[in-house]
């Protein structure tokens, strides 16, 4: 009984030594008086390098709260490298203490994507914007020769406890999604909706959301 004893007390004091470390590999510490873009390139994933420079904001009621955006080199199940845009939000806990939350994975479509516009709209019911951002690849193909573009929206919602991504609003994205402005082998011509800022906006208040 007292071997049983021991061993359940051991296992409770491994557990509260690993918890918090689990919690704790999403914080990350910003040094005072250090400007965003220091910031974000302190706290970049290994091997990565900067997509674009570092915004700083105070949506969703949280005071220099930061994204930035990485270009990553990844592999495919099969091993076959390509080039990945992972984008973070940190958001402030305390003055010093950051909690990373993944916003995405924006992956190749036929060339590494491009991050073109970061910004925030209302795409839902509730009054409180959504984070929105579009993408770019490039297509030099047989059949096609252009830009693809995409919209991607994420909802404003931070819980309470810790969190690890933001959760993407698929439905709205995909009708204010930009489509290929592409010339085609045979003639055709793409679409040239939604590949700015303030295209998407137009598109959203055209779905009701103001």
């Amino acid at each position: 009984m007292k071997l049983y004893g021991t061993i359940t007390l051991l296992l409770v004091v491994a557990v509260l030594i690993v918890a918090p470390h689990v919690r704790a590999q999403y914080d990350v510490s910003r040094l005072e008086g250090g400007t965003a873009q220091n910031f974000v390139m302190r706290n970049a994933p290994t091997g990565s390098e900067l997509a674009g420079p570092a915004i700083e904001t105070e949506a969703w009621g949280r005071t220099r709260t930061v994204i930035a955006f990485y270009k990553v080199e990844a592999k495919a199940k099969d091993g076959t490298p390509f080039s990945q845009v992972d984008g973070y939000m940190f958001v402030p806990k305390t003055p010093d203490l950051y909690q990373r939350i993944l916003i995405n994975h924006f992956e190749p479509e036929g060339s590494a994507p491009e991050i073109r516009a970061v910004f925030f709209a209302n795409a839902d019911k509730d009054p409180a914007r959504e984070l929105v951002v579009i993408c770019s690849w490039e297509q030099v193909h047989y059949d096609v020769h252009g830009t693809l573009y995409g919209t991607f929206i994420f909802d404003d919602v931070l819980g309470p406890t810790d969190q690890t991504q933001l959760r993407f609003l698929e439905g709205t994205s995909d009708k204010v999604s930009g489509g290929c402005d592409c010339d085609y082998r045979d003639g055709g011509k793409g679409t040239k909706k939604f590949r700015t800022a303030a295209q998407v906006k137009a598109g959203l208040r055209n779905l009701g959301y103001r």
